[in-house]
């Protein structure tokens, strides 16, 4: 019988305790404090953060590191093209407007040169420089932030598919001011829903905890327009079962990714490149993501795609088919801002090559927790078998 790999997260047996206590204990939101603070210092230990605010999503914890770097109206934030929505989005839901930078094709996240182009450009009117460890391969973070040092920019982590990677021997989400993480069930952890914000300032963090609470600073009294972006009780008890055994998580992960993509390169070559990392990082491999050469192979990317999922690969997906500044929410961006922004049209709606060239030939396979060496053999086994239907030469 042939075998479906699906994602299914590894919810362990103490998650089941824990939320039958939230439960049993009749206090369920995050103002009680209880399992949402053992959340929050876990992770920052984890993390080797001072410290940790818990949310309801990652798009609400980038929606609040903007927030505490202070990203408002008229702003322009610096984001990559090949991304997650939310990374974008969260700049309008702040008032500001997303610029977006070409990533680098062998890496997949921002590319530095591009980066820093835009920045001579626009000078005084970025305000801050979102950073995406795309599928939980870390960015060149040295390069980075040497040039959101040199032009005066705060660097804002987007750690949402990269909670336990490391550059340099440090957590992704320590480099810069601020960082957000998701805990959506395809991410290294999940809570259901949820996210979190990491600093090491702690007037980022007072700001932050009046951010996701209605912007109160004691009870019912209101200093600044907030949010109820609080995570529940039951979802803090949910993730921190995981938190507890988070090494396992990422190191089989790790070992999953590492044997798929010795087996694939072994046996096809060049004809599938996979996502390089830099030189000093670690990455948690949430997803692998690959670039397929669809002339050598003959066939378009989405057919390929279709065939390894009809041969019980349903973690292969695509991630991202197209770059963001071609989606229709932001190629029409302008008629949602309620001011004329003042940067000249050849920045705002540039063609960026690299990305579509990307966004044409990626193909993901997400990793789930559960999976073994094993594992990989029979997933990598697949995955040849349907590439070599198409290209007999291999």
């Amino acid at each position: 019988m042939r075998r479906v790999f699906e994602y299914r997260p590894l919810i362990p047996e103490s998650a089941v305790e824990y939320v039958r206590d939230v439960l049993e204990s009749g206090c369920l939101a995050g103002t009680c404090g209880r399992f949402v603070k053992k959340f929050e210092d876990a992770l920052a230990r984890f993390l080797g953060s001072r410290y940790v605010i818990a949310c309801s999503s990652g798009t609400s914890a980038l929606h609040v590191c903007l927030r505490c770097v202070g990203v408002s109206y008229r702003d322009t934030v610096l984001v990559p093209a090949f991304t997650f929505v939310a990374t974008a989005s969260s700049v309008l839901h702040s008032g500001a407007f997303p610029i977006f930078v070409d990533i680098d094709v062998e890496s997949l996240n921002i590319d530095v040169n591009d980066l820093e182009y835009l920045l001579k450009r626009l000078r005084d009117r970025v305000k801050a420089v979102t950073v995406v460890h795309i599928g939980g391969v870390p960015a060149d973070l040295s390069q980075i932030l040497d040039v959101c040092e040199r032009y005066s920019v705060n660097l804002v982590e987007d750690c949402a598919q990269a909670l336990g990677a490391e550059y340099n021997g440090r957590k992704v989400g320590t480099f810069g001011r601020v960082s957000a993480f998701s805990f959506y069930p395809t991410k290294t952890i999940t809570t259901g829903e949820g996210g979190a914000v990491a600093t090491d300032d702690e007037s980022v963090c007072s700001i932050a905890r009046m951010f996701i609470n209605h912007g109160e600073d004691k009870r019912y009294h209101y200093v600044m327009l907030g949010y109820n972006y609080r995570m529940s009780e039951i979802n803090a008890a949910v993730g921190l079962a995981q938190l507890e055994s988070i090494e396992q998580y990422i190191n089989t992960r790790r070992e999953f990714a590492e044997k798929f993509m010795s087996e694939v390169s072994n046996m096809l070559g060049d004809v599938v490149r996979f996502q390089r990392a830099p030189p000093g990082s670690r990455p948690c491999w949430n997803l692998v993501q690959m670039l397929l050469d669809v002339d050598k192979i003959g066939v378009c990317r989405d057919r390929i795609v279709q065939e390894l999922r009809e041969e019980g690969l349903r973690i292969v997906t695509v991630a991202y088919p197209e770059p963001l500044n071609e989606s229709p929410l932001f190629r029409n961006v302008e008629h949602l801002l309620p001011y004329r922004l003042d940067v000249e049209k050849d920045v705002m709606f540039r063609r960026l090559e690299r990305c579509l060239y990307v966004c044409s030939r990626v193909v993901t396979l997400l990793v789930p927790p559960g999976l073994t060496r094993e594992d990989a053999y029979d997933v990598a086994d697949i995955f040849v078998r349907v590439i070599r239907r198409f290209c007999s030469s291999l």
